[in-house]
């Protein structure tokens, strides 16, 4: 196999790369995270009861403004109750021709995702529920972050990731991201204006502020 050119400056700063126009469709979103990449890793990781699973559909409603996406979910069973009305909560009927849902096993994703026409986004509730190996979470990023965005979860102990798996997984993401108290905190290099917040439910967030001060 040929040996791949090297780039000089030029090289770097001309190439042509697509952004996701957050600032535009999804303004919240733009000020904590910027306007997206269309391709790489996200982690996001909160407790439970954090705001975590809005946040998420928050992420993908936006994306699926634009683009087809899958939310493949391994937590809870779609016929959930919570599930149900957390998909009713946030209108996801209003991106119903891009946004799929389904609870597929490792094998069965990357089978769907090979398809033809394969969503441009895959959202992965949670890592510890659908990699069996920190291997296998490199087998699939590198297979397909360089042509899709794949926004993945996973649970914290404290601040920090919950298990090993998922902490390998921050350091590794290009987005990174903290759920705590309905608030989304943007750990990232790359940021919105607003330094890398995002409120995820407004009341939620100022009654736990208030029961702090108090």
């Amino acid at each position: 196999m040929a040996l791949k050119k090297a780039l000089n400056v030029a090289n770097i700063v001309n190439q042509k790369i697509t952004l996701i126009d957050f600032e535009n469709t999804a303004p919240p979103l733009y000020q904590a995270f910027g306007n997206p990449q269309n391709k790489g890793v996200w982690f996001v990781w909160g407790s439970s009861g954090s705001g975590k699973s809005s946040l998420l559909l928050d992420l993908l409603k936006a994306f699926c403004l634009s683009l087809k996406s899958i939310h493949n979910e391994r937590e809870e069973d779609l016929d959930d109750f919570d599930f149900i009305e957390r998909t009713k909560l946030k209108n996801m009927q209003d991106v119903k021709s891009n946004y799929y849902a389904a609870s597929y096993d490792y094998n069965q994703l990357c089978e769907y995702l090979d398809k033809k026409n394969s969503p441009d986004v895959v959202l992965i509730n949670s890592a510890g529920y659908f990699f069996e190996s920190l291997q296998q979470y490199y087998d699939f990023t590198r297979k397909y972050k360089r042509n899709k965005i794949i926004i993945i979860s996973g649970m914290a102990k404290g601040n920090n990731p919950y298990s090993e798996l998922e902490t390998k997984i921050m350091y590794d993401a290009n987005k990174k991201i903290f759920v705590s108290g309905y608030l989304a905190l943007c750990k990232g290099r790359t940021i919105g204006p607003n330094g890398g917040t995002y409120v995820i439910w407004k009341e939620g967030y100022e009654k736990l502020r208030g029961a702090e001060k108090n």
